[in-house]
């Protein structure tokens, strides 16, 4: 399949099956996530699998965004790691860790996994209930597995602005 096809095809899913997503098809999906381009190279994501009864309750007791899914990825950056732009000062660990989302989301549109990407959370609840280090941010919550019978792309989905309304040429 062409990017172009898979970009389009790839649709926020929010009903999904039970069973969860075969290790060997995780790990692909992971894989993809650490070859994703970082600032200078210096990775500093933290990728956190969320799949015990216990943690997923947690998360939903946060944010009624994750689905019902079977499993969420917590993408996180560590910040401290991060390479920080001299001009202005701003840290990429944000940014790398999105990078690193959007690859494992297109990998797992290719492989007939559906995820949506969700940011409506409090970090720190997030923080406190996966215990995880002072030093990493979480930044999304992807909810994955396989797509729900009949599921389908939101109405909005391939509601687009036209490229004269984005992009400029100067």
């Amino acid at each position: 399949m062409k990017f172009s096809e898979l970009a389009a095809q790839r649709y926020s899913v929010r009903r999904f099956d039970s069973r969860p997503v075969e290790q060997d098809v995780l790990d692909q999906i992971l894989e993809t996530g650490r070859l994703a381009p970082t600032a200078k190279n210096l990775q500093p994501q933290r990728i956190y699998v969320v799949r015990s009864e216990v943690l997923l309750a947690k998360l939903r007791a946060i944010t009624a965004m994750t689905f019902d899914a079977p499993q969420v990825l917590v993408i996180c950056a560590d910040p401290s790691e991060a390479w920080v732009n001299p001009f202005n000062g701003r840290s990429s660990a944000e940014m790398d860790a999105s990078i690193v989302a959007a690859h494992m989301m297109l990998q797992m549109q290719e492989l007939g996994i559906g995820s949506t990407w969700v940011c409506w959370f409090d970090t720190e609840k997030v923080k406190q209930a996966l215990a995880l280090p002072e030093s990493v941010e979480p930044y999304c919550l992807l909810p994955f597995g396989y797509p729900s019978a009949g599921c389908r792309p939101s109405r909005q989905h391939d509601q687009r602005k036209p490229l004269d309304q984005t992009v400029q040429y100067l």
